[in-house]
């Protein structure tokens, strides 16, 4: 994540979930576990950037999924532990205090089956998104997916008034409360299709202002 969006997870690390719920209508909660119960198999290795405080970690160590999780946030990562702990997940995932810069150092070439990422790119730089991708393709294996959930802009005129309508208050109640905020995620389906990323599945939800992408790894000879 950007190093000044970290600086600020570290000061609200114990607000992240509410806060999330709050702009998510709860909605959240049930697209990952959507995803974990649909798309991820029992014998995948998954890596999730950007882990948070644990949710998506939780799920697959629920299932029985081997699972690496990373963060640059010690709070984020203390409180993933801490929950981790309180259901006797804890020894099931591979937690790691990591920056994205930090992935090609860390992990092998064609190491993961699925790479999650949960609302962290539109966090990032243009220039992280681009080196996270590459970064995410060299750790996948060939055919295997990245799989985004993100926030978006919707694109229908109506969807869009809805959208503010909505989300203006929404941001401010969550704010007031929980001083955390979000933004929105530009031009992923380019920056996929440069990454050497075929994109096979597209769902929207909250008036397609949240979006759930599954983008398969491309092999050499297929670019």
């Amino acid at each position: 994540m950007s190093y000044v969006y970290m600086l600020a997870l570290e000061k609200k690390a114990e607000k992240y979930d509410k806060g999330i719920q709050l702009l998510t209508f709860k909605k959240l909660d049930n697209i990952q576990k959507d995803i974990i119960e649909n798309y991820v198999k029992s014998e995948d290795l998954v890596l999730e950037i950007g882990m948070g405080t644990g949710n998506i970690a939780i799920l697959c160590a629920k299932k029985g999924i081997k699972c690496i999780g990373f963060d640059n946030s010690d709070k984020m990562l203390s409180i993933a532990r801490d929950k981790l702990k309180k259901m006797g997940l804890l020894k099931k995932i591979k937690i790691l205090k990591l920056a994205i810069i930090e992935m090609d150092s860390t992990f092998e070439d064609n190491m993961f089956d699925k790479v999650i990422a949960s609302l962290v790119f539109s966090e990032l730089y243009k220039k992280e998104q681009y080196f996270c991708l590459k970064e995410i393709f060299r750790v996948l294996r060939d055919d295997r997916e990245l799989i985004l959930i993100d926030e978006v802009k919707p694109k229908k005129i109506w969807k869009k008034l809805i959208f503010e309508l909505i989300r203006i208050p929404l941001l401010l109640i969550t704010f007031f409360k929980t001083h955390l905020s979000t933004r929105s995620l530009n031009e992923i389906d380019e920056k996929l299709q440069k990454g050497n990323f075929e994109i096979i599945e597209r769902k929207h939800y909250l008036y397609d202002s949240l979006i759930v992408i599954r983008a398969k790894k491309l092999r050499d000879d297929a670019k």
